[in-house]
Order: C-alpha cells, then structure tokens, then sequence
C-alpha cells in the first residue's frame, strides 16, 4: 500500500512539473504591449486583450501547479516515512542503515 503511495505521488510530481512547463510556456508565448498607447482599432484591442489573459492564466496555472506539485511531494514524503517506519518496526538491518 505505502509504495503505491509512493508511486502516486511521483506520478502526480511528473504530473505537476509538464504542467508546470505548460504554464510557462503560455507565459513566455503572451508577449509584452505598450499599455501606454490606447489601441487604435478593435483588432488591436483585441490582441492586447488576448495576450494579458494569456499572461494571467498562465501565471494562475503556475500556481496552482506549484500548490499541487507541494502537495505530491508531501505526499510521496508521507509514503515513504511509511515504509521507514515499517521497516524499522519490523526490525530490518536496511531501515537502520537509511
């Protein structure tokens, strides 16, 4: 049961990090604008308005993958001081070496 714990919470880590890279990458493609200039025409308006929601989406993304990526390693973490505390109830040489 512990090294399914174990297990899971890699896979969410794995999980958290490609999202995390996703995140970035919407951050990095929304470019910055001029807000200094009001847009002459809708098109332009547009295109600003289409890059900040870029900008923030891609930064609540990166937080919220930032939170779960915490929450996997905690998680992983608990699992495996499951497995220590096992092992050294159990009485094993390897949990003493760890």
């Amino acid at each position: 049961m512990a090294i399914n714990g174990v297990s899971s919470g890699l896979t969410a880590i794995h999980r958290q990090a490609a999202s995390m890279d996703r995140a970035a990458e919407k951050i990095a493609k929304s470019s910055i604008t001029d807000v200094s200039q009001a847009p002459t025409n809708a098109a332009e308006a547009d295109a600003i308005g289409a890059q900040e929601s870029g900008m923030v989406d891609g930064t609540v993304e990166m937080m919220v993958a930032k939170r779960m990526f915490s929450a996997a390693l905690k998680m992983a973490a608990t699992a495996n001081e499951g497995i220590m505390e096992a092992l050294r109830i159990g009485d094993y040489d390897s949990a003493q070496a760890a």
